[in-house]
């Protein structure tokens, strides 16, 4: 893990989950830094996963979904006052039911390219969201 301003940066997997032309996206919980805020699937990669494994364990542990990774989308290196992160943006597509179940009282939604621009993300996943709107859309 490198070293940022003021201190360790942080490794985090997001799962961008896409299922028939919608994505997967939920609220921060609250508690939570940035409470309300719209983020992907995702958390904290551990010592001994990757980020696909990450992105798969966050999806099942946060939302009860099965997903399979496919490829990573993006990588963004962004620091927020007082945490600095790097995040791994991993492709992903449900391997089977696309229920979801969110264990920590987040909201949870499928988006499509008309929805995706209305909800507040936040700013680290800019990049990520402008390649959903060009995939989404064709």
């Amino acid at each position: 893990m490198s070293e940022a301003a003021g201190g360790p940066r942080i490794a985090i997997a997001a799962a961008v989950v896409i299922h028939e032309g919608r994505v997967l996206v939920q609220t921060r919980p609250e508690g939570k830094a940035y409470a309300g805020s719209w983020e992907f699937p995702g958390g904290k990669i551990e010592a001994d996963e990757d980020a696909p494994a990450c992105a798969v364990r966050e999806c099942r542990e946060e939302l009860g979904l099965v997903v399979r990774p496919l490829a990573p989308l993006d990588e963004v290196e962004w620091e927020y006052p007082g945490t600095a992160v790097h995040v791994t943006f991993v492709e992903c597509e449900p391997a089977g039911d696309v229920t979801v179940h969110a264990h920590d009282g987040q909201q949870v939604r499928w988006a499509n390219a008309e929805t995706l621009p209305e909800l507040e993300f936040l700013p680290a996943n800019a990049s990520v969201l402008a390649l959903l709107a060009e995939r989404l859309t064709s």
